[in-house]
């Protein structure tokens, strides 16, 4: 067979093998959604026999006479600080909600299985401990409860104070203390960090879980749980480390951050896992069956438990439960700021998150602080676009030039290449010159997207006909299609800001082409983003048309004139008079001419 009958026959090898990979996987979860149908179908069925046994009169009778430690009856308790109610719960013995108010408008926790700072003697287990409140306050509360093993545990929550206090922090300590007799050792203690979904099913992706060890925070967001080429999804997370600081799990603008207080790092487990809801989290889902929504919960290991009988240890740890904002997390410390995960350009992200909120303080408005941000970055950089203007105007200008080399060197490609970079030397002129703006703004359009994108300070800010700077501008729908102002804007704005930018001289009319469907394509792909993101974008083009109406103005046009020459470097001089060659520095004196002499006979 010849070249291209192998490479047929290897595709059809291939595509048979990645067919069946497939038949096999789709086999699996059949069998897998059989089986899972099967265990609903039993606990069902279990469920319906324990309720029928619960209600008869010998059920009755034995639970009166003698009542389960864990039916004990829940005690619960309310911790208000400024706009913040933290539920407590005496089944678990811990946080059971966090209802945020004010702007927010939102509660944490919603969805998970037990309270926040349920210990746990498994990762993905429950505490079944039957705890009571024994002391409370409005700014404390206390549970107790014994495990099977004979240890005391006694959970206490107090609302922060002072200069790193916050309305979203609590402090919690444990206590175990063995009353047993024996030894006890144990390294599978865990405290349950909470469950963290999404508020709406389109920002499911910014779902996801955490850690810090030793200063090294790192995150897997929901494609973590996504199902590779050749292998399945993993279904859950769980990895030592040696000086675990925190943990936690977050979505788009939310987060819960559990962290260990303690002068010196210790090592510990962190677990997490993601469920699927039974319900969607938007209620115009609720009937369809191909939403799906998840929760992700999480649980941070304590270090090694080693009780003597009688001894105790105490374990001391604060819990945040709040909007993911970079001034508060790195307000409250112990690198909890580090939770914002800004990526490459994070220095980018600060200095304009600042700056940002520093133009809300003087404006007190969310929308005009972005506008203002606009205005100062373009000024920043006036001077560089400046200086790229002029040198894309005087590109402009060498292109009869440039089409005289194209035209008379057109069958020599590499001696037309080095003939434009001497016209280019011979003028003066930088061909990067007119890019260097781009480069510049690039990093700087990056580490806004990535602070517009999760500012929790902008959610359910309105601004003109924007109603939450947050999310997109959507004023209706037309066939079916959501009308998006500002987006639309910004894709006009940027054609204007082409047409009165000054083309370089190499761009041919594919070209021209090429860059008038750039806008349609910056439409296209960010058509949905957050409409603070579109402000921006649309406000720095009209800032930019309007630096160029200012610059053609009052700036003077450019003139081809060719640079001056240097003047040429003195030739090396000979090894006469050259002072390596000659040690005394002086230049040796010439020899007669006359050509060479007949050697001299005898003595």
């Amino acid at each position: 067979m010849d070249r291209k009958s192998w490479i047929v026959v290897t595709l059809c090898v291939i595509l048979m093998g990645v067919n069946w990979h497939y038949m096999q996987e789709n086999q699996k979860l059949q069998q897998a959604e059989a089986a899972r149908k099967k265990q609903e179908e039993v606990a069902k069925k279990a469920a319906q026999a324990a309720e029928a046994k619960a209600t008869s009169p010998a059920a009755s009778a034995t639970t009166t006479a003698a009542p389960a430690a864990a039916e004990l009856p829940e005690e619960k308790h309310s911790l208000k600080v400024g706009t913040v109610t933290f539920e407590l719960s005496s089944k678990g013995g811990g946080i059971s909600r966090a209802v945020l108010a004010g702007t927010d408008k939102v509660t944490l926790n919603v969805n998970g299985l037990e309270p926040i700072g349920a210990l746990r003697r498994e990762a993905a287990g429950l505490d079944t401990i039957a705890y009571k409140l024994t002391a409370k306050s409005d700014k404390s509360a206390t549970f107790e409860g014994t495990s099977k093993e004979g240890i005391l545990v006694t959970k206490t929550y107090t609302l922060t104070e002072g200069a790193e206090g916050d309305e979203h922090l609590v402090d919690l300590k444990v206590t175990l203390k063995n009353t047993g007799t024996t030894q006890h050792r144990s390294e599978e203690y865990y405290l349950y960090a909470g469950a963290a979904s999404a508020i709406k099913h389109d920002d499911a992706r910014y779902d996801g879980f955490f850690w810090n060890n030793a200063g090294d925070t790192d995150k897997h967001l929901s494609n973590y749980y996504a199902k590779g080429f050749f292998s399945d999804a993993p279904t859950e997370f769980k990895n030592s480390y040696s000086a675990l600081r925190y943990t936690g799990v977050m979505t788009r603008f939310y987060t819960h951050i559990l962290t260990r207080i303690a002068e010196k790092d210790a090592s510990a487990k962190f677990w997490s896992s993601r469920r699927k809801l039974a319900q969607p989290i938007d209620t115009a889902h609720a009937t369809r069956t191909d939403i799906e929504d998840y929760a992700y919960d999480a649980a941070m290991g304590l270090p090694v438990v080693d009780l003597a009988p009688g001894a105790s240890v105490t374990e001391s740890y604060q819990i945040y439960l709040g909007p993911k904002e970079y001034d508060r997390l790195a307000r409250i410390g112990h690198q909890r700021s580090y939770a914002m995960f800004y990526g490459y350009f994070k220095i980018v992200s600060i200095a304009l998150s600042k700056v940002m909120r520093w133009m809300h303080d003087i404006s007190g408005s969310w929308g005009l602080a972005v506008i203002l941000l606009t205005i100062f970055v373009r000024l920043c950089l006036w001077p560089i676009h400046a200086k790229s203007t002029m040198t894309m105007k005087r590109m402009g200008l060498l292109g009869p030039k440039m089409k005289e080399l194209q035209e008379k060197y057109k069958d020599n490609p590499q001696q037309q290449q080095m003939e434009v970079m001497k016209l280019y030397k011979d003028y003066g002129v930088n061909p990067l010159g007119g890019c260097l703006p781009l480069f510049l703004q690039f990093p700087i359009f990056i580490g806004l997207y990535s602070v517009l994108e999760v500012a929790a300070e902008l959610r359910g800010q309105s601004f003109w006909w924007v109603r939450d700077l947050a999310a997109a501008d959507t004023q209706g729908q037309l066939l079916g299609f959501n009308i998006n102002p500002l987006p639309l804007i910004m894709g006009l704005t940027m054609v204007a800001q082409m047409k009165l930018t000054p083309q370089p001289a190499t761009v041919d009319k594919t070209q021209q082409r090429i860059f008038m469907f750039m806008p349609l394509f910056f439409l296209w792909i960010s058509y949905d983003f957050a409409a603070a993101l579109a402000l921006y974008w649309s406000t720095q083009n009209i800032f930019s048309i309007f630096q160029t109406r200012v610059m053609k103005l009052y700036m003077p046009e450019p003139k081809l004139e060719k640079v001056a020459a240097k003047p040429a470097a003195k030739p090396a001089a000979a090894n006469g008079n050259n002072p390596f060659f000659n040690p005394g520095g002086a230049p040796q004196k010439e020899k007669k001419k006359g050509g060479n002499k007949p050697p001299r006979l005898g003595g």
